[in-house]
């Protein structure tokens, strides 16, 4: 028993630590950017990224060490976990009462996502001998990993009424027993930040050649609205706020605040900024004919700056619903009214022409094909309305799908597994009459296909470095508005 209750042994030191695996990748990003050869944008970008990870360094070790440490899903198993689990649960019936063996098929069964088997045996351990803090504390993790947190706090301030209890461990009891208080307040504060960097090769989204349509005429461009290629950054914020009113009904208030902003490091036209604010009650509707259904009425308000000039402003009402329809097959839906004001600036001058109602609707189908494998479909709908300028109205039909898959670290050889959603969407817009500057016997009609494929590294529970490459090809019948763009984005997210 001492071999595996001993006091240097810990649940989560079976791993390699957080503060490892973050700074061998640390020390990859200061290599691109410090190395003398490469591109010179290659060498900034790795610079600026060594930037990034070195000022998340002091914000995650002390989580890593913390409560995301004992954390693992049991989706991040090693390959090998299903066999060796089998063969300590055969050994465990053979020697139900060996310490050792009961320790050792809790670790394998909480690997392998049999968070009740695990439970079971550290439970037996306790009934042969009540003196064990430390599986008092596994106990606690397991529970909070099953939600139940009110066990969770017992066996966790049991666990720290032990004088024998090293400080690390009591430190990680401790931090648990605070995410249990968190979550189960009824004001609850969350969010996600992301700073990365993005090359596009149209940054502008302008077409590919000079060649429009002017009244109906052949017309050249200005080279410079002609698609350009530029890197940029990234930066992005959610911040979320629940309050649970505590009814049979399981409603709460949900607000959420989203704010965006990139920065190119040419072409400042196409920099962008946005806020968005949301916020409505969520509550449970027909219960006892679905195990989970809710509505969510919001409303919503936003504005979004171009070549950090005022865009539009716009307010507006919608709802959501989420309905699980089976173990593995949920659907939500969103459905949402908003007014859109632009106003003239000396940037945009003719601004105002563009003010008018979105209507839109979108709705999505998730199955769980299994722990690791996820796929998805999405249909969405939009028609937008202007106050006074036909040719800017239109309608647009889409459908897309995608895949979502996780897989077991291949590099850190941790039991974070990482990520790979890979999606594919298409769209359709019609116009309702020709734009007489443009071209007045042409109706604008347009089509848009557009590819993500998106890899996600975890460095701890809070912590996420993401790669993504994107295609963007718009067809037209109007070269004016054309395009193709291909890009590819990295950076860093940070949840809190």
């Amino acid at each position: 028993m001492n071999r595996v209750m001993g006091e240097d042994r810990d649940q989560g030191a079976a791993r390699p630590d957080f503060q490892a695996r973050f700074r061998l990748f640390l020390h990859f990003l200061c290599c691109v950017g410090g190395s003398a050869s490469g591109p010179l944008v290659i060498r900034a970008i790795g610079s600026l990224l060594c930037g990034i990870a070195a000022c998340l360094v002091p914000l995650n070790e002390s989580w890593a060490q913390g409560a995301g440490q004992g954390t693992s899903q049991g989706a991040d198993r090693p390959p090998d976990i299903q066999a060796r689990y089998d063969a300590a649960f055969q050994e465990m019936v053979k020697k139900p009462a060996d310490l050792d063996v009961l320790f050792t098929f809790a670790t394998l069964a909480s690997q392998n996502n049999d968070l009740e088997g695990a439970i079971s045996a550290l439970e037996r351990m306790l009934l042969i001998n009540p003196d064990l803090p430390r599986v008092r504390l596994e106990l606690g993790v397991l529970y909070y990993r099953l939600g139940s947190y009110e066990v969770a706090r017992t066996y966790l301030e049991t666990a720290l009424q032990s004088a024998a209890m090293p400080p690390d461990v009591r430190s990680r009891a401790e931090k648990f027993l605070a995410e249990i208080e968190k979550r189960q307040s009824r004001s609850r504060f969350s969010g996600e930040f992301f700073l990365g960097t993005r090359y596009q090769s149209n940054a502008n989204l302008g077409p590919p050649t000079s060649s429009v349509r002017l009244f109906g005429q052949v017309a050249n461009l200005n080279q410079a609205a002609v698609g350009t290629a530029d890197w940029g950054a990234v930066g992005s914020i959610q911040l979320r706020h629940t309050y649970d009113l505590g009814t049979q009904d399981r409603a709460t208030i949900e607000t959420q605040l989203t704010g965006y902003a990139n920065r190119q490091f040419n072409l400042q036209t196409a920099n962008v900024s946005l806020l968005d604010f949301t916020t409505g009650p969520r509550f449970q509707v027909l219960q006892g004919l679905f195990e989970d259904v809710s509505l969510k009425p919001f409303v919503t308000l936003g504005y979004i700056w171009v070549n950090d000039t005022p865009y539009y402003g716009s307010y507006g009402a919608g709802v959501e619903g989420s309905v699980l329809l089976s173990d593995r097959l949920r659907n939500t839906s969103i459905f949402v009214w908003r007014q859109q004001n632009y106003p003239n600036t000396s940037y945009l001058p003719t601004n105002s022409q563009y003010t008018g109602l979105q209507l839109s609707g979108s709705t999505t189908f998730q199955y769980q094909l299994n722990d690791l494998v996820a796929v998805y479909v999405i249909g969405n709908a939009q028609r937008y309305q202007t106050q006074q300028t036909s040719w800017l109205n239109y309608t647009l039909w889409g459908v897309g799908a995608g895949l979502a898959f996780r897989f077991t670290d291949p590099l850190f050889n941790s039991q974070m597994a990482w990520g790979v959603n890979l999606s594919v969407n298409q769209q359709w817009w019609t116009y309702d009459a020709a734009d007489p500057v443009v071209d007045p016997a042409t109706v604008r009609t347009q089509g848009d296909t557009i590819l993500n494929l998106v890899l996600t590294v975890p460095f701890d529970e809070r912590t996420t470095f993401s790669v993504s490459a994107g295609r963007f090809n718009r067809i037209s019948s109007l070269p004016n508005y054309a395009f193709t763009d291909n890009s590819v984005l990295f950076g860093v997210s940070w949840r809190f």
